[in-house]
């Protein structure tokens, strides 16, 4: 039994997705609040598995304060109006493992929730692409790059800025002349060393993390990009590893 906490500014709403996800007897919905400060209060007290939460209270908790991102719990899925680059960025900025669509339906709610249970990112629809474009952005902004000893060596740093510029392993055993089974064995020892478990993972904890400089994140072509952002565009967004 998955324990959820829904909060969102629409009551009626709390109450619609609560009979959607009990609907089958393997979520039990603990509680609902409607706002930021009632949502946290009840989440102390509950501690549920997933916290499925509106942006709009997200933005009303101050979500970067230390104290209130500690107290989130370690699953938090945020649920969004629509897909667009600044809520899905302001989303996973708040410490989002999952992104939703509120008109998301039935099927696609329990697939992003025991996903998220089994500590996976799970993000659906456009939302991909428009991250990873955004992350692209954000490397022009920072204009740096981490120093922190993850024990990368420079090939795998390398094959870590191709991924997060969202080429294939084909394309990225094409860029350095080397076979697609050297590349996905790079990729499994970039996964052990960083504790992720997935190109989307491994995307977000690049950029989080500040591990690929501006200048080796070029943009690809036109061509390319549309197809890559073609590939990331499922229903949703699981672990494909390699």
């Amino acid at each position: 039994m998955t324990r959820v906490l829904i909060a969102d500014r629409e009551l009626n709403f709390c109450r619609w997705l609560r009979q959607l996800l009990e609907h089958r007897r393997d979520i039990q919905v603990v509680g609902e609040a409607t706002d930021a400060s009632s949502a946290f209060e009840v989440m102390q007290q509950l501690r549920p598995d997933i916290l499925l939460i509106d942006l709009g209270l997200c933005q009303q908790s101050a979500p970067l304060d230390p104290d209130i991102r500690g107290s989130l719990p370690q699953r938090t899925i945020v649920m969004l109006a629509a897909i667009d680059k600044d809520a899905v960025v302001e989303a996973f900025r708040f410490g989002a493992q999952g992104i939703l669509p509120k008109t998301a339906d039935s099927l696609v709610w329990r697939k992003t929730i025991r996903r998220v249970m089994e500590g996976q990112y799970c993000f659906e629809d456009g939302s991909v692409a428009v991250l990873l474009e955004a992350f692209r952005a954000s490397f022009a902004a920072q204009g740096a790059f981490s120093q922190k000893d993850y024990r990368l060596t420079p090939r795998e740093l390398e094959i870590v800025a191709q991924i997060v510029a969202g080429h294939s392993n084909r394309e990225v055993g094409q860029h350095f002349s080397i076979c697609e089974r050297t590349v996905k064995h790079h990729l499994t020892n970039i996964f052990e060393k960083l504790g992720v478990s997935s190109r989307l993972e491994l995307a977000l904890f690049a950029v989080k993390h500040r591990l690929v400089a501006d200048e080796s994140v070029a943009r690809q072509p036109l061509e390319e990009e549309k197809e890559s952002q073609e590939r990331h565009r499922s229903a949703v967004v699981a672990a494909g590893i390699l």
